[in-house]
């Protein structure tokens, strides 16, 4: 299609005849949709951007549904379609406020309105900046899905294995990570989210700030977590485990991608593995707990290979009962 008669239609200077023509070619496929919002945002919001965080977000959006509506219910009386280019006029008085999160300015000015996406293989780490500028570390095979959408004033992503996010505050947009139907929701913070797909969990850890975790079986008020806290969530029966940690920043050792132990106690080595991978220790000699132990691990190994190698450096053997581990002397 077009772009002049694209622009056309959106000031609403084209014929009838151009107008169906756009009309048809957007309902065709969502990719043309997608073409027509991106010229509608460079031609209603380019100039108001740089003054987007002095306007009432959440009373300008509903102001401009409120118009829209009232658009739609006015042409299906009078039997005509609904067209983009009859709400320029509405949209321009509040599009300052819907203009308020990075990811929607950053599509604006870069042109990009689609899905930002991010993939890790296995041994591969990343780090990346979302549009709304909050930055996120992503462990190994993990993907994040960063939406972008024009009506909610919410941050969403989706996030599929591990990662940990430092969220660019803002009170208009809360941020949420959907993770096997579990909800993170925040407004500015420090945490850490699990969600591996070959594990029946969402493990989410907060380091700083306030998170709101919801399930299916939640109250309405959800699960909210302090600076510290680790909250276990099982995705078959949606029981919850609060834990709390003397070093919670442990969870974060996978950014770095090794675990190095240099004549640490086994007590302190099974501390850090039962963050990294879930699990829970049980000693059933104490002695073991003083054992010490060097050496160097990628996070990426699996508990039963670190605890192979431990195991035949000094005398002691290990069984596993679901997510619970035993240790014992030989």
């Amino acid at each position: 299609m077009d772009e002049m008669i694209l622009l056309a239609y959106l000031r609403g200077e084209c014929s009838d005849e151009e107008a169906g023509l756009v009309e048809a070619w957007c309902e065709k496929a969502p990719e043309n949709r997608k073409v027509l919002e991106q010229l509608y945002y460079t031609l209603f919001v380019g100039d108001r951007v740089v003054v987007m965080n002095t306007v009432d977000t959440e009373a300008s959006l509903k102001k401009l549904k409120s118009a829209i509506k009232e658009k739609e219910e006015k042409n299906q009386r009078k039997g005509m379609p609904v067209r983009w280019g009859r709400y320029a006029t509405v949209a321009a008085a509040f599009f300052t406020g819907l203009v308020v999160a990075g990811g929607i300015t950053w599509g604006v000015l870069s042109n990009k309105l689609s899905d930002y996406e991010v993939l890790t293989i296995a041994g591969q780490r990343a780090q990346t900046v979302l549009p709304d500028g909050s930055k996120v570390w992503l462990n190994a095979s993990s993907r994040l899905v960063y939406h972008n959408s024009f009506w909610s004033s919410e941050r969403e992503v989706d996030l599929s294995g591990e990662a940990y996010f430092e969220v660019t505050h803002d009170k208009y947009a809360p941020f949420i990570v959907n993770s096997k139907q579990i909800r993170t929701r925040v407004l500015g913070t420090k945490f850490n989210v699990r969600a591996r797909e070959e594990e029946n969990r969402v493990v989410t850890t907060l380091l700083q700030g306030k998170v709101q975790v919801d399930s299916p079986r939640t109250e309405s008020n959800g699960y909210v977590l302090k600076p510290g806290q680790t909250l276990n969530i099982d995705t078959d029966t949606y029981q919850a485990e609060l834990i709390e940690y003397n070093q919670p920043t442990d969870v974060l050792l996978w950014i770095k991608g090794k675990l190095m132990f240099k004549q640490n106690y086994l007590l302190e080595i099974t501390n850090i593995m039962e963050k990294l991978y879930d699990i829970k220790f049980i000693y059933e000699d104490e002695t073991l707990k003083t054992e010490r132990f060097t050496g160097e691990f990628s996070t990426d190994s699996t508990s039963d290979e670190i605890l192979n190698v431990l195991m035949h450096t000094h005398h002691f053997s290990y069984k596993k009962e679901g997510r619970t581990i035993r240790l014992r002397k030989r």
